[in-house]
Order: structure tokens, then sequence, then C-alpha cells
């Protein structure tokens, strides 16, 4: 994935050098002979990082799907390739709840911090999904296995409680809205399952 060679590219270019800055960090002082934006070649494609609004391509739209694999919503124009304030703001999002810099910008850090939770993400064998209809007011087991399946894939339900309540239900109809053969009704059955159990997988 062309993500993840630019990560590659990246680490390599960076143990060659000894240099561990990220392109995110801001220098305390300003220094007169600052080095221009080093870019990093992958696949024929030149890519400077760090990337934010107004850059477009392929890398981008990259970044915009592992974005909502994480589960940070680009409702309105989804992996579109363009990075606009819908994409920054899910950065934004990003960069908050995994204490990075929080800028907007997708330079090193944030990139590896994106790769890192992804690559955390276990399969459905570890996180069994209930059968059935769940909606508000039930309660039980089968209400906590959908609680920590929600919370897996970054859509998180609050409380891992087993009572189906309006956190729940706003957890699941985020995720359902992120797929276009999901009714956004916050309802859990076999549509929705089935769509859990796919993120899950991946």
């Amino acid at each position: 994935m062309f993500l993840n060679d630019v990560t590659e590219a990246l680490e390599d270019f960076t143990n060659s050098s000894g240099n561990d800055n990220d392109s995110e960090n801001t220098s305390s002082g300003s220094t007169p002979n600052t080095a221009p934006p080093r870019n990093t070649v992958v696949k024929g494609t030149s890519v400077s990082l760090p990337l934010g609004e107004g850059d477009s391509g392929p890398f981008v739209e990259d970044i915009q799907e592992q974005l909502i694999q994480a589960g940070y919503r680009l409702p309105r124009y989804g992996a579109d390739g363009v990075f606009g304030e819908e994409t920054e703001n899910a950065v934004m999002r990003f960069q908050r709840n995994y204490q990075l810099l929080v800028d907007g910008l997708v330079g090193q850090n944030t990139l590896r911090k994106l790769q890192e939770v992804l690559q955390q993400r276990v399969s459905s064998p570890d996180f069994p999904l209930p059968t059935g209809i769940l909606r508000v007011g039930d309660r039980g087991n089968s209400v906590r296995q959908l609680q920590r399946a929600l919370k897996q894939i970054n859509y998180n339900p609050g409380a891992i409680d087993g009572i189906y309540g309006p956190n729940t239900q706003n957890a699941v109809r985020r995720f359902q809205s992120m797929f276009r053969a999901l009714q956004n009704d916050g309802i859990y059955g076999p549509n929705t399952r089935k769509y859990i159990r796919m993120e899950l997988d991946e």
C-alpha cells in the first residue's frame, strides 16, 4: 500500500541520516539556514511531508482511507484524494486522541501512529459478535459483546456496561453512516453485524 511504502522510506531515510526530528515538530527558534522540506520518493512518486490542507493525490487518498478504517469519519467527501477541511479535522481528532501535536498536518509522527493503530487491530474471533437484533433498552452480555467490538474498531460506545443506551446507539449510528448499504437507525442487526465483522477482520 502506498502509505506503507512511504512509512518504510521515511524510516530508511531517518536511519541513514541519523536525524530523528519529526517534520511536525516546531523549533523553539528560527535559524537562517533552514533546510527545505525533504522529499521522499516512493515508486516514482515524490511525496513531501508534512501534508496538509490543499494537497492532493493518491497518497492523500491512502491516508483518508486509513483514517476511515481507524474510525475517523469523512462523511461529506470520503477518500477523494483532496486534503480539505474535512480531512484536516479528522487528522486533528486523531492527533488529539493519540497525544500528538495537534496541527492537522500529516508528518512522520502522525503517519507512524496511524500505521501503529491499524496494525494493533485484531481479528473478529477475539471479539465475538452477537446475533439477532439489539436496540435501545436491551441489556446483557450480547450488548457487552457489541460494545467491545465497537470500541475495538474506534467507535467508542462509552462504558462497556451491557446497557444499550444513547451512547451505544450513537456509536452504532456513526458506524452505519460510513456504509451506504446500512440504514442509519442505531439498531444492531444482521447487516450491521456483517460490516462490523468485516472491520474487525481487517
